[in-house]
């Protein structure tokens, strides 16, 4: 089950903030794949998911695979979350 929350908060986030009002993600939309994540995106995003739900961002964090779509992002937010 997806938090819609968390969804519209970093689908948000990345269509502000990253794509600045010229585009749109879906929950599959690949961002790395397609270049909308790049390492200073991935850290910007990184930096508001720790701000706004009190998580700490392992520095070991698999990019390619936490990062891949929106769906896999919430994902990892909600895994975040719980273990913390």
């Amino acid at each position: 089950m997806k938090d819609s929350e968390t969804l519209d908060a970093v689908k948000g986030f990345i269509e502000e903030n990253v794509l600045k009002g010229q585009g749109a993600v879906e929950g599959d939309t690949p961002l790395l794949e397609w270049g909308i994540l790049d390492s200073l995106s991935v850290a910007r995003l990184g930096a508001f998911i720790e701000k706004r739900y009190g998580v700490v961002m392992p520095g070991d964090t698999p990019l390619a695979e936490k990062f891949h779509s929106l769906d896999s992002v919430v994902a990892f937010v909600g895994e975040l979350r719980a273990a913390g």
